[in-house]
């Protein structure tokens, strides 16, 4: 019952979390201070309930661990800061697993953040089955590349969400996390990809995490017994 009602809560911040994202392009401190706070609740409860220390151990080691990867990604800029603060959270709120899932991660949010990375490397693919009409008109290595980064719109019909990355001669493949949004300069198609907020992934990532594990470790081991 601890398990389910831990759960239900973080999808529940996560989700506030992504509209928030999706609407203003930031999570505000509220949703991985929630998670943070819920986190050292039930901590503290499941010691005074058993007088075992044991758990509280878990949560220094995956709130420490954790902190430090994402904190070191945030500030090479290869991970938003609201982002790496949302996995503080979750490492927070799941120290441990709470039931037996396939993974190699010793640390719940670590199998999260690989879910999240995994489920986002499914938009190049989709990408590039778009794009297949333009495959015949590509000349060059990189703008083969560009058919897995987004897709060709009029400069005039960029939406809010998207970045453009390329105007057909010179592209940007290394989008930074503060890539600005819905502008173009000049006219004519350009290149564009979908600033999907990172926070959606991630929180079909906890779902997934918790229940069935991760799909890099479902993979390494269909590998091996294959």
């Amino acid at each position: 019952m601890e398990f389910l009602i831990k759960l239900i809560l973080a999808l529940l911040v996560l989700f506030y979390a992504s509209l928030l994202d999706w609407r203003y392009r930031e999570i505000n401190d509220a949703s991985w201070l929630a998670l943070v706070f819920m986190g050292i609740v039930f901590i503290a409860v499941d010691v005074a309930r058993t007088g075992v220390t044991t758990p509280l151990l878990y949560f220094l080691i995956s709130v420490g661990v954790t902190s430090a990867l994402m904190l070191a990604f945030s500030y090479f800029n290869l991970l938003g800061g609201g982002d790496a603060k949302i996995f503080i959270g979750i490492a927070s709120l799941f120290p441990y697993y709470h039931r037996e899932v396939t993974t190699v991660f010793p640390i719940f949010a670590l199998s999260v953040f690989a879910n999240a990375i995994t489920l986002s490397l499914a938009l190049p693919v989709y990408f590039f089955l778009r794009n297949l009409p333009h495959l015949k008109r590509v000349r060059s290595a990189k703008e083969f590349y560009a058919l897995f980064l987004g897709y060709k719109k009029n400069a005039s019909e960029i939406k809010p969400y998207e970045a453009v990355y390329g105007n057909g001669k010179s592209f940007t493949f290394l989008l930074r996390t503060d890539a600005e949004l819905g502008k173009a300069e000049g006219e004519g198609e350009v290149w564009v990809t979908p600033a999907v907020p990172f926070v959606i992934p991630i929180t079909i990532s906890v779902l997934l995490s918790a229940l069935y594990g991760d799909i890099i470790s479902a993979i390494i081991l269909f590998l091996r017994g294959s």
